[in-house]
């Protein structure tokens, strides 16, 4: 990689600090520059005036490791590389929260193999929290992309369906094909209506074309564009390879079927197989998934706030974490009442609640 000016050693061959680098894709550089974008733009000016070099480069089109400097602090954005001195991010299903994650984003991340224990967060705070973001969600009919209006709930008993395409990250996450998925979902259906919504980015896919021939054969199965909230609302459950509208329903109370790998798996059935996929359609109800606590662990506690105000002081100490020293020191005091093993499994976005 080609070092920035300024950063790492002197000309003298001394030492500088270490150096913060956000590689993203070319066209986000393009349109920003070293402003940088989303959380970056919120994180960059308050370290910059904290003294630490920032700078933003495009991201390599590889996973070789010797692009990025062993002497500096990396922020990969949709990354999924591994390396002491290098975070993966990106936005973690909804703003304002992202991920600072040492594995990955989305079905790549640190936190499909976590198993949190949910008790130990007090259910009135994980109510309170689901209420604010969820409700903001539903009012206003948000999604990751566009959404027609809100019409009102469509849903209702219905098995909802989220065809995602063949993007790298599906690609990486899937059990098995998404035809297959949908015709494992209108088998064993049980009677049910069967609600399809095309991905917005990807609607000529094999699979698209698979639900239309699906739905022109059955009655009870319907190609829909509606807003994901509508169709959320009361139904049965939700169904995808790994789709962030199934991460969505869960503020709806919707139990989400997942065919493929995804990292809010915690609250949600994951299937294989074709068995599997029976089981799940068959009894996915009788699951008591704690939504309420899930949601706020997976975001309050395991991601970062755009919009905190103390999210320099948060990135400085989940890097401190790490072993790398960019010359500052995080001003929040840590937690008396965390133990050492919950401050290093129990929450890089913030200290323990």
């Amino acid at each position: 990689m080609t070092r920035p000016s300024g950063l790492g050693p002197s000309g003298d061959g001394e030492m500088t600090r270490a150096s913060l680098i956000i590689h993203v894709p070319r066209d986000m550089l393009e349109r920003h520059g070293q402003e940088g974008f989303g959380l970056y733009a919120s994180l960059a000016p308050g370290l910059r005036r904290r003294g630490v070099p920032v700078a933003f480069v495009e991201r390599p089109g590889t996973t070789d490791l010797t692009h990025y400097t062993k002497t500096d602090f990396h922020l990969v954005h949709h990354g999924f590389l591994r390396r002491f001195n290098l975070l993966n991010t990106g936005i973690a299903y909804l703003w304002p929260y992202w991920y600072l994650d040492q594995r990955g984003v989305l079905c790549d991340s640190s936190l499909g193999r976590a198993r949190p224990n949910l008790s130990t967060i007090p259910e009135d705070r994980a109510k309170a929290f689901v209420a604010r973001v969820g409700g903001r969600l539903k009012e206003k009919g948000q999604s990751k992309h566009d959404q027609p209006p809100l019409h009102g709930a469509m849903g209702k008993d219905a098995i909802v369906v989220f065809l995602q395409g063949l993007s790298d990250p599906v690609l990486r996450s899937m059990a098995m094909m998404e035809t297959e998925m949908l015709e494992l979902v209108v088998k064993h259906r049980q009677g049910r209506r069967v609600l399809i919504k095309l991905h917005p980015k990807f609607p000529n896919t094999i699979a698209a074309a698979h639900a239309e021939q699906v739905a022109a054969l059955n009655k009870d199965v319907e190609i829909v564009d509606a807003n994901v909230h509508d169709l959320l609302d009361g139904a049965y459950c939700s169904v995808s390879i790994c789709s962030g509208a199934c991460f969505e329903g869960l503020f709806h109370k919707t139990p989400a079927i997942l065919f493929g790998r995804a990292d809010f798996a915690g609250c949600a059935w994951s299937v294989e197989t074709a068995d599997a996929a029976e089981r799940a359609l068959t009894e996915i109800r009788q699951v008591p998934f704690e939504y309420e606590r899930f949601l706020y662990w997976f975001l309050q506690r395991k991601m970062f706030n755009a919009q905190d105000a103390h999210l320099g002081d948060r990135v400085i100490h989940r890097i401190s974490r790490s072993g790398v020293d960019l010359g500052v020191t995080s001003e929040l005091a840590p937690d008396p009442g965390a133990t050492v093993a919950q401050l290093r499994t129990d929450g890089p976005g913030r200290r323990n609640l």
